[in-house]
């Protein structure tokens, strides 16, 4: 079995990316020949890592690698035109026989797709050239199901692979910020609204009226913007934060497995990785009650700091959460090999790199 998977990889670290990056070390740790074609930002060199840019170069790779019988699985956030074109170029390619596959990552999908029928329409022709099509959760399905995507060729997983979360050293920063805050509790950051920074800050502010010493460690995008200092003055935080900026992959599990507490405020979501993540290592999470959350979530009221508070006080006081992580990997491997069972290709060799 040989499997190209074609999504971002990191850098930046996080949402389908961090998938991306997880499931291809699983498939090789259990010897399955997989390359990664990576269409983001681009970032390091990695063993089987290959950037690519543009659409014709794209498409010349993706055609070398279905010609050669490869298994090609799609990570898409599925909410921009953007996205839609990239499932669509992939499923109507018109050469080689292997089976294709998409996995299908953002929470902002239903909505996006609810808000025209001609993405509807775009979306079916889209998906039709694929094998399976892998939903993170029951509202991705039900809006690809509202675009009358085969229901048989829709699964629904947790893009998370929990045999792949693996914390690493934490930066002396993480370090201080941890022995000087009584609790740390940790916070995802993005630049989008998305995320409810103003939220965590309400909320912090409330917090630290009965825990004076208490700390939220930042990390991630967009922590030096000017809205965000702005949100910092405005919220009266500055005192209680722990900037951090972008960390590694491993550093930000090394932070949060030492938290308190796992913060995931956001206004739209699907199925957060971060906070799979939180619950794996074993760290009380505290979420929004936009979307369907993971068994031993504590959930909130969407938009409310002080129920944030106050569901913080109670995760912190309950103490570690103890959860089944769920592992896609295994779940696709099966999968690919449905789907590439009867011999309907010849092997060949790989496409250069």
């Amino acid at each position: 079995m040989r499997v190209l998977l074609v999504g971002d990889h990191p850098p930046p670290h996080g949402g389908v990316a961090i998938h991306v990056q997880q499931l291809h070390r699983f498939l090789r740790e259990r010897g399955v020949e997989a390359k990664v074609l990576d269409i983001g930002k681009g970032g390091r060199p990695a063993p089987d890592v290959h950037p690519v840019r543009g659409i014709a170069p794209f498409g010349l790779r993706l055609a070398g690698f279905l010609t050669s019988g490869w298994t090609v699985h799609v990570h898409s956030s599925g909410n921009n035109p953007k996205a839609w074109l990239l499932a669509a170029t992939v499923g109507s390619l018109p050469v080689g026989r292997a089976p294709r596959f998409i996995t299908l990552h953002s929470g902002l999908l239903p909505d996006y797709l609810a808000a025209s029928a001609a993405r509807r329409a775009f979306a079916r022709v889209a998906l039709a050239g694929y094998s399976r099509i892998i939903a993170v959760s029951g509202a991705v399905r039900d809006a690809l199901v509202a675009c009358r995507v085969p229901e048989e060729k829709l699964v629904v997983h947790p893009a998370f692979c929990a045999s792949q979360v693996r914390p690493g050293p934490v930066p002396e920063a993480v370090e201080a910020g941890l022995a000087r805050r009584r609790p740390l509790l940790t916070f995802a950051h993005h630049p989008s609204p998305v995320y409810g920074r103003r939220v965590a800050f309400r909320a912090v502010r409330e917090l630290a009226e009965t825990w004076p010493d208490v700390g939220l460690a930042v990390f991630g995008p967009g922590t030096d913007s000017e809205t965000f200092l702005r949100d910092v003055r405005e919220s009266g935080v500055a005192r209680h934060l722990e900037v951090l900026g972008e960390l590694e992959h491993g550093e930000a599990l090394g932070l949060i497995q030492h938290s308190a507490a796992f913060l995931r405020p956001t206004t739209h979501d699907g199925d957060s990785l971060s906070v799979r993540e939180a619950l794996a290592l074993g760290v009380p999470c505290v979420a929004s009650d936009v979307c369907a959350r993971p068994e031993g979530t504590r959930v909130f009221r969407a938009g409310d700091s002080t129920a944030l508070a106050s569901a913080v006080r109670e995760a912190v006081a309950a103490g570690l959460p103890r959860i089944q992580a769920p592992d896609a990997g295994p779940v696709l491997l099966g999968l690919y090999a449905d789907a590439t069972s009867g011999g309907r290709t010849s092997p060949r060799p790989a496409p250069a790199a």
